[in-house]
């Protein structure tokens, strides 16, 4: 499938925030700059080795409003191999089991 086939399931807008997750749900939390968004996931700039179906827990704060929701990596772009051995990965990550009232707000976000 070419990806100009690929379909988004939702609008996504250019947006540049910090969130926090963590993977597989321990460990410490990891601070990941965001690059566009949509009610159903983000796109990110990683600063570790991330494969697709990594699971995190994710929290993000947006113009006063907290989101607490899961997430799983949809696929994983190395940018460039990194100085020192930390590489960059440009990922896309999909949210997954997020309440109603956090994906209405993102929905109008991104209107």
């Amino acid at each position: 499938m070419e990806d100009k086939d690929i379909k988004r399931k939702a609008k996504r807008k250019d947006f540049s925030c910090e969130i926090k997750a963590r993977f597989g749900g321990h460990g410490d939390y990891t601070f990941f700059a965001v690059k566009d968004i949509s009610a159903t996931g983000i796109r990110v700039i990683i600063t570790r080795m991330v494969k697709p179906g990594d699971e995190l827990e994710i929290e993000m704060f947006i113009n006063g409003w907290i989101i607490h929701c899961k997430g799983k990596i949809a696929w994983a772009l190395l940018l460039r191999p990194g100085f020192g051995g930390i590489n960059s990965f440009d990922a896309g990550v999909e949210f997954c089991g997020m309440d109603a009232q956090d994906k209405d707000f993102l929905e109008k976000l991104t209107q």
